[in-house]
């Protein structure tokens, strides 16, 4: 079994490519676990499990180092509120969002 993450053998040794290591050493490190510890597939099955309560907040992470320097536009800020802010938040949003469109040139 293989994907772009990782490798099974066919003795069912587990061991994560480079891409695998890159994509979920830090999530897996929230839920305390090693990603070179893991060396079956049921091993790697129950470390994501164990690692999912941390999805969201590892997504988050990783949506602000992608967009660190870019700039904060209205429209990032948008996806960043519908993926990870409170329905007040988006509300907010979306007002402003109006209040702009309202106000564009033509």
């Amino acid at each position: 079994m293989q994907s772009q993450d990782y490798i099974v053998d066919n003795d069912g040794n587990f061991r994560f490519t480079k891409v695998g290591l890159d994509n979920q050493t830090l999530l897996l490190a929230k839920a305390g676990i090693d990603a070179e510890s893991i060396k079956t597939y049921e091993e790697y099955l129950q470390a994501r499990e164990a690692a999912s309560p941390f999805f969201v907040e590892y997504l988050q992470e990783e949506t602000e180092r992608l967009l660190k320097g870019q700039p904060d536009t209205i429209e990032w800020q948008a996806i960043r509120s519908i993926a990870f802010g409170s329905p007040d938040e988006q509300d907010k949003l979306l007002e402003k969002l109006k209040r702009k469109k309202s106000f564009k040139i033509i």
